[in-house]
């Protein structure tokens, strides 16, 4: 990594498996992840060195902050990256699983609350950084059973991630907008939808200058 000086941004992006990069497919040693090579915040890293230092923390399994351990990590990790010019969130998939039935306004509701501990107990390690909601790929199993009524290709979970977004002042992508094609799960990112999902990201960023 370069040198961080007065010319150069840090972000950070706040995550569970599709930050992560989790292959679904992938077999004993593999430490079930896609390559570096492979994963939409390396390659976005690679592509931006010249001037941002793109950190991650991402944790398969990991839902929008709610309880006083999952919060304290949070923190931790802002603490850590600080000082920041953006702070990127991408949670909600597990949350929204993890239902009885399918609840977008549950989780919602989880983000509208977590936005709000954010901004008021985490401000010293977000003065002057840009929050950033992403809402997460769509979710599609097809015409199963149980989980089919869980899909989110409607985008009724993004749309209410993006009025969690507005509500807390925050920007907002839709990741579940850019067509990102899935692993055979109907959760997971293939390296076809990492790779689309990265140039996306290139292009957020270049909108910054």
């Amino acid at each position: 990594m370069a040198p961080t000086g007065p010319e150069r941004r840090r972000a950070l992006f706040y995550g569970d498996s599709n930050t992560y990069g989790t292959d679904p497919g992938a077999g004993r040693g593999s430490g079930g992840r896609y390559p570096a090579s492979v994963r939409w915040p390396d390659t976005l890293a690679a592509a931006l060195a010249d001037r941002w230092d793109i950190l991650t923390d991402a944790l398969p399994g990991r839902c929008i902050p709610e309880l006083s351990f999952e919060r304290e990590d949070m923190a931790r990790s802002l603490r850590r990256s600080a000082p920041l010019d953006l702070f990127a969130v991408m949670l909600g998939t597990n949350d929204y699983l993890s239902g009885s039935h399918p609840d977008a306004g549950r989780v919602g509701e989880r983000l509208d609350r977590a936005m709000a501990w954010v901004r008021s107990e985490c401000a010293a390690g977000l003065a002057g950084a840009e929050v950033l909601v992403i809402a997460p790929p769509y979710l599609d199993f097809g015409d199963d059973r149980f989980y089919g009524p869980y899909s989110t290709t409607d985008g009724r979970l993004s749309r209410e991630l993006a009025q969690c977004a507005a509500r807390a002042g925050a920007s907002f992508l839709d990741a579940g907008a850019w067509g990102l094609p899935l692993a055979a799960d109907g959760i997971h990112l293939s390296p076809e939808g990492h790779r689309i999902f990265a140039e996306n990201m290139l292009r957020y960023f270049g909108s910054k200058g």
